[in-house]
């Protein structure tokens, strides 16, 4: 089975390839607007190793929390694909791959990010035989009340003075020293197990996860 991942709901635009067994590509670039350059650096990276769009099974596709923006052209980009290629897709959090590189380290993992308006996106997960599973979904929470009462969880954010903030409401937290950013590779394991049991997302149901301007309130997920 052959996959292709995107995420671009940071100011990381991601690709990932998993191709004929193996994790392929692992493409990652931090700049603005990033998202706008998606089609392109897909195409290159394709190039590079000789792969056509023809060849790949499944699409899988980070659904936010994240950049209004960048979920909109990468959703697109995505959709365009299943109906020209005729191709089915699986959607993931963008806080699974968040977490995702700590599940060696740490049993349980929070992640959060500036929603804005003094609210924060927050989830949490944890790990039981290697596996990162969701406990909390992604929801919007005052910091103060979602980190409170979670001294035990390792917490990660790719917004670094949300830290700061957490380390003055509670001490004993630890957390990530730097910004942990969204990833796309780490889509493509969940994605073939998604894919193995045929849940895919039918075009239709195919949406971004972001704080809606009107409402403060996250739209509909798929998981």
């Amino acid at each position: 089975m052959n996959i292709l991942a995107v995420d671009s709901s940071s100011e990381n635009l991601s690709i990932g390839v998993f191709w004929r067994g193996k994790v392929l590509i692992d493409f990652n670039r931090k700049f603005k607007f990033g998202a706008s350059s998606l089609v392109y650096f897909i195409d290159e990276n394709l190039r590079k190793y000789k792969i056509s769009l023809n060849d790949i099974d499944v699409f899988a596709i980070g659904q936010g929390p994240g950049s209004f923006t960048g979920l909109r052209v990468s959703f697109s980009v995505i959709k365009a694909f299943m109906i020209s290629l005729n191709v089915p897709a699986v959607g993931v959090v963008s806080f699974y791959s968040m977490a995702y590189p700590f599940i060696n380290k740490h049993n349980k993992i929070a992640v959060v990010s500036d929603a804005r308006r003094g609210l924060v996106y927050a989830a949490t997960f944890t790990v039981k035989n290697s596996l990162l599973q969701r406990e909390i979904k992604e929801h919007l929470a005052v910091l103060e009340d979602f980190v409170r009462d979670k001294s035990e969880y390792f917490f990660v954010t790719y917004d670094e003075y949300l830290y700061k903030e957490i380390q003055k409401i509670n001490p004993k937290i630890n957390f990530n020293q730097t910004a942990v950013y969204p990833k796309a590779k780490y889509y493509l394991k969940i994605a073939q197990t998604l894919a193995q049991k045929k849940k895919f997302i039918a075009l239709s149901d195919l949406e971004p996860l972001y704080l809606h301007p009107k409402t403060c309130q996250i739209r509909k997920q798929n998981v």
